[in-house]
């Protein structure tokens, strides 16, 4: 079965965790284009193309960067402008957000940008409107939703296998990919990317993954800074630099095996090759999802 393979593009210091404002990224190292690089290297080694979800702010310094991953045939979508929460923006700010991002991208490439996912999965039920905006704005794939909470982020109970959103009295447009999850006991068992992919074992990503196919495609997500050795060490509390730092050495090795081991494609060609049910999102403030 074909997996999803996806590239969220921003720099080691633009996560949420590290929560530096964008008004002093540029006292930091710019790594992106050099990181991402070694991603398309990796990839064209394997013969893999992928979905890479491009931060507008990233694309409009690294306009080049943009047409190598497009020329080496791999999918552009957007991961906002500003790598902002969209938890974080109101529907105006949010709106302007992925407008922006949708420009740049599509001014670069001349091709029209459909994809879209949320840093650090951030439409929750509080947001779930927010579906509404992209496909007023031209995006027909959204990849935001994490089935599972964190402190950051999530849909407690959210769903699990990919699905057309219906939200408050109105289909979106929208096919929703959600991050990928094993499940045992009827919980929730992240593996497919971040800290998750970085800190498990490969024998539990592979077992993963091939639990999840046994009834849908899933997705593998990663960061170019993950692949980043050399990048600094950033000052932050112990559980920050644990999310942000653990098993970077391992990283490439493990992606490695993924790709010899599950085939994979873009987000936007899996989505095309199936029909995706209706599923009703109800937001918050009826009472979280469905």
């Amino acid at each position: 079965m074909l997996n999803a393979l996806t590239v969220d593009v921003e720099d080691y210091y633009m996560t949420s965790g590290l929560n530096i404002a964008p008004s002093e990224w540029p006292r930091y190292e710019d790594r992106v284009a050099q990181s991402t690089a070694e991603v398309l290297e990796l990839f064209a080694q394997y013969g893999a193309r992928g979905t890479f979800f491009i931060l507008g702010c990233v694309a409009q310094r690294h306009p080049s960067l943009v047409a190598d991953i497009a020329r080496d045939g791999h999918e552009i979508g957007s991961h906002g402008g500003w790598h902002r929460l969209v938890t974080s923006q109101t529907p105006s700010e949010f709106r302007a957000d992925v407008r922006f991002s949708k420009e740049v991208l599509e001014g670069i490439t001349g091709r029209k940008v459909e994809l879209y996912r949320a840093p650090s999965w951030s439409i929750t039920p509080e947001r779930y409107e927010a579906l509404h905006i992209l496909a007023e704005e031209g995006f027909r794939v959204d990849s935001s939703l994490q089935p599972f909470r964190t402190p950051l982020s999530g849909v407690a109970g959210g769903p699990r296998a990919p699905f057309r959103p219906y939200v408050n009295g109105r289909l979106t447009g929208l096919t929703e990919f959600p991050q990928s999850v094993a499940e045992m006991n009827g919980m929730p068992l992240p593996f497919s990317g971040g800290f998750y992919l970085r800190a498990l074992p490969y024998r539990y990503v592979q077992w993963a993954l091939k639990q999840v196919n046994r009834s849908r495609p899933g997705m593998i997500y990663l960061h170019p800074w993950e692949l980043d050795l050399g990048q600094p060490r950033l000052p932050a509390p112990p559980h920050i630099r644990l999310v942000q730092y653990y098993g970077l050495a391992g990283m490439r090795p493990k992606l490695e095996r993924l790709l010899r081991d599950f085939a994979f494609a873009p987000l936007g060609e899996l989505i095309r090759e199936r029909t995706y049910p209706i599923r009703e999102l109800i937001t918050a403030a009826a009472g979280g999802a469905t």
